[in-house]
């Protein structure tokens, strides 16, 4: 197996029936039959983690990375968020690691070839919560700017919030390092410390204070390589059964993340898009894998 590239992710039992859905659609995939893959145990069962290993999977069981607050007392679940900076240590010897949160799922591989290149050219590969389509930068603003703004001002500060709500939130469930990055070592300094004051999305923020603030230096690659699902509704390509972006010109997204509770509702009524036009059709559907054209 080649140590260019690991693929980790992680959870515990509550998300293993998505967490399986994401390896098995990486299996699935001629590039992804021998692919390294990652498993952060964080709850999970024996027979969960026998599966994973079953599917070639290496399943480590991550400590704690952070000390919190007094006070503060996250479920050992999140330890799959304070672990992240330190990837590297818990899978070692890659050159190059993406993280794919549990609740996404790989459905066109050149996701990951953007991943990997955007790695190679910058401290870190990720994607910010932006596109024309999505909500948070229409109706949805007042509440996209409330939840961030709070997580930003609990770990640090008002000030720290009211001037970094205003750049681009780069969002943590899909990322891609280098194991040569100063990227790691940045982060881990800015997570720690802001586990000593919340425990709020911490993973995520104290990524974007890295990043706006501590000089890491990243690839923004787009929305298609990290779908937010909740932000704006996926429609579906009959002519060949892809999920795409809901507006012109319908790329078909490479990695959707089924955020919020679209990860748990049995279906959405996606919009049929046919010969790269949007019809008055609509078909209801899971955003599981494989999806409406599996």
């Amino acid at each position: 197996m080649s140590r260019d590239l690991i693929i980790v992710t992680g959870g515990n039992s509550r998300y293993f029936a998505l967490m399986s859905d994401l390896i098995r659609s990486l299996r699935d995939k001629p590039q992804g039959r021998d692919i390294a893959i990652g498993v952060l145990d964080c709850g999970l069962a024996p027979d969960e983690r026998a599966w994973c290993e079953a599917q070639g999977a290496r399943v480590v069981e991550p400590g704690w990375d952070v000390v919190f607050g007094d006070g503060l007392a996250p479920d050992a679940s999140f330890r799959a968020m304070t672990a992240r900076p330190h990837l590297r240590s818990y899978f070692p010897g890659y050159d190059l690691y993406l993280w794919l949160d549990a609740d996404v799922w790989v459905q066109d591989w050149q996701a990951i070839e953007l991943m990997r290149l955007g790695a190679r050219d910058a401290d870190i590969a990720i994607v910010p919560e932006m596109h024309r389509s999505y909500r948070n930068f229409r109706d949805g603003r007042d509440d996209f700017e409330g939840a961030n703004g709070q997580a930003y001002a609990d770990a640090f500060g008002a000030e720290t919030a009211a001037r970094l709500i205003r750049r681009p939130l780069n969002n943590a469930g899909v990322f891609a390092i280098s194991a040569r990055s100063t990227a790691w070592k940045v982060w881990a300094k800015s997570l720690a410390s802001a586990a000593t004051r919340s425990a709020n999305m911490i993973d995520q923020i104290a990524l974007n204070v890295a990043i706006h603030d501590l000089g890491i230096k990243e690839a923004r690659l787009p929305a298609t390589c990290n779908w937010i699902a909740h932000l704006a509704t996926p429609v579906m390509d009959a002519d060949t059964g892809l999920l795409c972006e809901p507006d012109l010109p319908f790329a078909a997204i490479g990695i959707l993340h089924m955020t919020l509770g679209t990860k748990w509702a049995p279906s959405v009524d996606l919009a049929i898009v046919r010969n790269g036009r949007r019809t008055h059709e609509t078909r209801s559907r899971s955003l599981r894998y494989p999806g409406p054209g599996g």
